[in-house]
């Protein structure tokens, strides 16, 4: 039960948040109601969060393993609330170039991977100049839940 409100705790944070405007109308009412898509409510199996996005069942376990698809887990079953079928949508949509990029992070010693994060954070703030209050807003609180950690 632990783990399963924790997904829900998800909700909340930035990145997850930050996805919900990309989706397609027919993908947030599926987000926010499978059971009319799928005839059951959450949790979500592997092979349902597959089909709903169109990803492969072991991309969808690749990527929770990974760590970038929030799921938890019941026995050996991956089992995924809203926010991590919101993930997997946001996967679904990158381009191959994109999830390249994430596996090349994923890969990346941690040493070598927070370099990357301060240039990528120097870039962020010379470009937050060009961008309305709010956007700002959104882009630095995902910022502000890194450092927190």
């Amino acid at each position: 039960m632990r783990a399963r409100l924790a997904q829900s705790g998800l909700l909340r944070d930035p990145r997850i948040r930050s996805l919900w405007p990309q989706l397609g109308s027919r993908e947030q009412e599926a987000a926010l109601s499978p059971a009319k898509v799928l005839g059951h409510r959450y949790p979500l199996t592997s092979s349902e969060v597959a089909a709903l996005t169109d990803l492969s069942e072991r991309q969808v376990r690749y990527w929770a393993e990974n760590g970038l698809i929030p799921c938890w887990r019941k026995g050996r079953r991956r089992l995924f609330e809203a926010a991590g079928l919101i993930s997997a949508y946001g996967l679904a949509r990158a381009k191959q170039h994109e999830l390249q990029f994430y596996r090349g992070l994923l890969e990346e010693p941690v040493d070598e991977l927070a370099a990357k994060v301060g240039i990528l954070t120097s870039v962020l703030a010379s470009r937050l100049d060009d961008v309305e209050p709010s956007e700002a807003k959104t882009v630095t609180a995902s910022l502000g839940a890194l450092t927190r950690r």
